[in-house]
């Protein structure tokens, strides 16, 4: 009897044995992983989200999604070099099979994007009305969206869909921007359509006394004063980035409430108060302080009083052991003095001088790097409306 039950538990063990899954090489997912963060250097801007695992006989299964193409390719050239047979199950977003109309523009003044398809996710950035966006997947009402910034997140509802034919006639139409710091889009008699903030983007067919007249991207109509927009083509052309113009718009925003994620004249975060700024003469630059640390003429902060100008943007966070983590930003606007969204609640100006009332002696300690941006090389990171081809 011994000897029987001995039998069946080896027979057991052996068959166990025979189901389990092979893993897949350890050198393999290392190199994907590493593929992956050469790809995608900032999380939020791309996405990267494959993996692989062992499947019957040997053959290993990659799946995932990402929205860079080469990101796929070159995950498939490794696994072809490595000798070991695969299958792909890699999606290329955005799926056609899931997103028919890969283009969209956002229908309301200010448009919260979170994390995760969910209105209880955490809002990560904000777009402007007639803001040009990649759809990049769809799911239960939301949009995963890809912004001019290269930004990725999810929105419900006020996006309006766009085919290749009908993106490339809103890139050839007659547009305005919204100039003004916020205000109303009223219809003829008066009565208000929508609220603006500056930055938003119309379309216009003319104009009616000291108005233009507006449809907005889900095709309400309305009007505008003239005064507080311009032409899209002709702002974009000469826009500039000279510094007092930034600082006379960034001092607009004092007293605004800080806002985690914000990007409008509503509420601002640190970037996305830096971001606006610089949209102002014409800007994208990227989304968060981690980011727009790493673009720009670097400038010396050993003696910041002597070497920072007025439109140069500061970054503060830690060093530890050579390794710097830039948590917040603000702008220098001269006289030892800089403007920033402060986490404690609102736009405020600080000084570098220790006999101001206004003084911060934490934020000098902790003061990591300056970056000139009121002149730069074009390219990813810091872009011209007037030249970037989501906008003509």
């Amino acid at each position: 009897m011994k000897q029987l039950s001995y039998l069946i538990f080896l027979v057991c063990v052996i068959q166990l044995a025979g189901c389990q899954v092979k893993e897949v090489p350890a050198g393999l997912q290392e190199q994907l992983d590493s593929i992956a963060a050469v790809m995608v250097p900032q999380h939020a801007e791309a996405l990267c989200d494959i993996n692989m695992v062992m499947g019957e006989g040997g053959t290993i299964i990659v799946k995932g999604e990402t929205n860079l193409p080469q990101a796929k390719e070159e995950i498939l050239a490794m696994l072809g070099r490595s000798g070991y047979s695969y299958t792909d199950s890699i999606t290329v977003l955005p799926d056609p099979a899931v997103v028919e109309k890969p283009w969209g523009l956002v229908s309301v003044s200010v448009c919260n994007i979170r994390t995760r398809p969910s209105h209880a996710a955490e809002m990560a950035t904000q777009a402007l009305m007639g803001t040009p966006v990649k759809i990049l997947n769809k799911r239960r009402g939301w949009h995963l969206v890809q912004m001019p910034d290269s930004y990725i997140g999810w929105v419900r509802n006020t996006v309006i869909e766009l085919t290749d034919d009908e993106m490339a006639a809103w890139k050839g139409s007659d547009r305005v921007i919204y100039l003004g710091h916020t205000g109303v889009i009223t219809d003829s008699r008066g009565e208000t359509v929508s609220d603006v903030t500056f930055g938003a983007i119309m379309f216009t067919n003319g104009t009616r006394g000291d108005k233009w007249t507006v449809v907005l991207p889900d095709g309400r109509s309305g009007e505008v004063k003239k005064s507080e927009a311009a032409e899209l083509k002709t702002w974009a052309e000469s826009a500039d980035i000279e510094p007092q113009m930034l600082i006379s718009f960034a001092r607009s925003f004092m007293g605004t409430p800080y806002l985690w994620g914000g990007t409008s004249t509503k509420g601002v975060d640190c970037s996305g108060y830096t971001k606006t700024i610089y949209y102002y003469g014409g800007v994208i630059m990227t989304r968060d302080a981690s980011s727009q640390f790493r673009y720009g003429d670097e400038v010396s902060i050993e003696k910041p009083l002597e070497s920072l100008a007025p439109g140069d943007l500061l970054y503060f966070g830690s060093d530890r052991d050579g390794r710097i983590n830039i948590t917040h930003t603000g702008m220098f606007i001269g006289d030892t003095e800089f403007i920033h969204a402060s986490g404690s609640g609102m736009v405020i100006i600080n000084s570098f001088d220790s006999t101001r009332t206004n003084y911060s002696a934490n934020l000098l300690q902790i003061l990591q790097g300056a970056r000139r941006v009121t002149t730069f090389t074009e390219g990813k990171g810091l872009e011209r409306v007037s030249q970037h081809s989501w906008y003509f």
